[in-house]
């Protein structure tokens, strides 16, 4: 099979030869066919996560991919041979997906039909999993609510806007000004763009701040949330004193970081999928073999949604 393997050495990628893998007990083999990049990946090609990297390299030279669409070679508990599949391998500790062919945790598949594309599934897999939940189960918005999404033209950010806005929700985005056309049709009520300089302003009292940059800390978002409000960052490694000290206020902290999911919670991500809460948001689309211009599109700030590579 076809893989891709980057050197953080020289932060370039290339096309490797390899064989392909047998499923453990407990895993599937997929046949991948479009795998999403992520903020990880982009930072492992750079030289970061070195302990994560060096476990990855203990199974083979792939180290980036852990969102996927594609379709189950082998039959498990619940997936059969021959069905589509979309999944995510453990952000940790799983396999590397930015290959042809990668066997994966069946508890991190789901079957899908037809009506949902392979480009659609593998964008909303990760990002739209963490918008769920978010926006359902830390921390539920009822209508009236206000919410501001820092970062809301990239792929989280999106799917922050359009399952806020779907529960009559106000929301208010920032990101380039370029974008803003395109991230009110996501489902935003106001707009701030970045290059004002300041993405809260005096008198804002959100129900919930998502920071997917994580520019601010909780500190600095404090005095921008409602008296119960949530600041929510994708960091949360450059704030932990932050987290730490919003246990003693009413006002609250947490962070960003799907380390596994489940088939019922991809599960719940393909019905809003189905009902229209949440459409596919896909900037860019990239052959395996144009890996490097992916993972650069991917690091361009401006970019709406998500870069999928197609393998």
């Amino acid at each position: 099979m076809r893989a891709l393997a980057v050197d953080p050495a020289t932060q370039s990628s290339r096309i490797v030869d390899l064989p392909v893998p047998e499923a453990k007990p407990g895993q599937i083999l997929v046949e991948v066919k479009v795998a999403g990049i992520n903020e990880m990946d982009v930072e492992v090609r750079a030289g970061g996560w070195a302990a994560q990297v060096n476990r990855f390299r203990r199974e083979g030279p792939v180290l980036t991919g852990f969102e996927f669409a594609g379709v189950a070679r082998t039959s498990g508990t619940h997936i059969r041979a021959g069905q589509r599949v979309m999944g995510y391998s453990p952000v940790l500790n799983g396999p590397r997906v930015h290959a042809q062919f990668a066997a994966v945790p069946e508890s991190g598949l789901l079957a899908i039909s037809e009506s949902l594309s392979d480009e659609s599934a593998a964008a909303l897999c990760v990002m739209g999993l963490t918008a769920v939940e978010v926006l359902e189960r830390l921390c539920p918005l009822a209508p009236a609510q206000s919410c501001l999404v820092i970062g809301a033209a990239g792929g989280f950010g999106a799917y922050a806007v359009q399952l806020a806005a779907s529960r009559g929700v106000n929301v208010t985005a920032v990101a380039s000004a370029a974008n803003e056309s395109w991230v009110r049709a996501q489902g935003a009520h106001q707009f701030r763009p970045y290059e004002a300089g300041r993405a809260v302003s005096p008198g804002d009292a959100f129900d919930l701040l998502i920071d997917t940059p994580a520019r601010l800390s909780f500190r600095a978002a404090a005095p921008f949330l409602s008296r119960s409000g949530m600041y929510v960052s994708s960091n949360p490694t450059s704030d932990l004193a932050g987290l730490a000290r919003s246990r003693f206020s009413s006002r609250r902290a947490g962070f960003l970081m799907m380390l596994k999911t489940s088939p019922s919670r991809l599960a719940r991500l393909v019905d809003l999928a189905g009902d229209g809460t949440l459409r596919a948001a896909i900037d860019s689309v990239f052959d395996i073999a144009e890996a490097d211009k992916a993972f650069d599109r991917f690091a361009t700030r401006g970019k709406q949604g998500r870069v999928l590579l197609r393998i």
